[in-house]
């Protein structure tokens, strides 16, 4: 037997293990597609073994609310941020904001005045208020952090964390 024809036979043998996907084109005709993940491909490996956080509920947000409702009043031109120019904060300062009618965190290093998204977050209110008055940093990358912050909250920014 040649390497050639040998060759040949584990390419055929390897097409023939990997899972594919029958699809018809507009005329009917069959087109062989390999199925994406493949079952045992490592994206479905790394996603079953990453940890589902446990209890997770859906929020209903009130009418008004949406993702696209907060993008609007972003662009709107009203003061979302609540202070007259940007500062310096430490985490003494953020302490001082930490109700649901005046709530401030720092992301990043950033510093901003959350009060006007708190009804806006995917999550709720209470799930966002964990990070009120302080550094929220750490559970914000837990979390979320394919998330830009620095865009979604651009209209609440009040200023940078510093040591104090």
């Amino acid at each position: 037997m040649s390497s050639s024809s040998s060759s040949s036979d584990q390419q055929d043998q390897q097409q023939n293990n990997i899972p594919k996907m029958t699809l018809l084109d507009p005329s009917n005709r069959s087109l062989n597609v390999p199925e994406f993940p493949s079952r045992n491909g490592p994206q479905r490996l790394i996603a079953a073994a990453t940890k589902q956080p446990k209890g997770r509920q859906k929020v209903i947000l009130e009418p008004g609310h949406s993702p696209l409702d907060w993008a609007r009043l972003k662009s709107s031109g009203k003061d979302l941020r609540g202070v007259t120019q940007l500062g310096k904060y430490t985490l003494e300062d953020l302490r001082q904001h930490r109700t649901q009618d005046d709530a401030w965190t720092a992301i990043q290093g950033k510093v901003y005045n959350m009060t006007p998204y708190l009804k806006f977050h995917p999550g709720g209110v209470k799930d966002l208020m964990r990070i009120a008055g302080r550094d929220g940093t750490k559970l914000f990358m837990l979390t979320h952090s394919w998330v830009n912050a620095e865009f979604m909250l651009d209209a609440c920014f009040v200023g940078f964390l510093v040591q104090g």
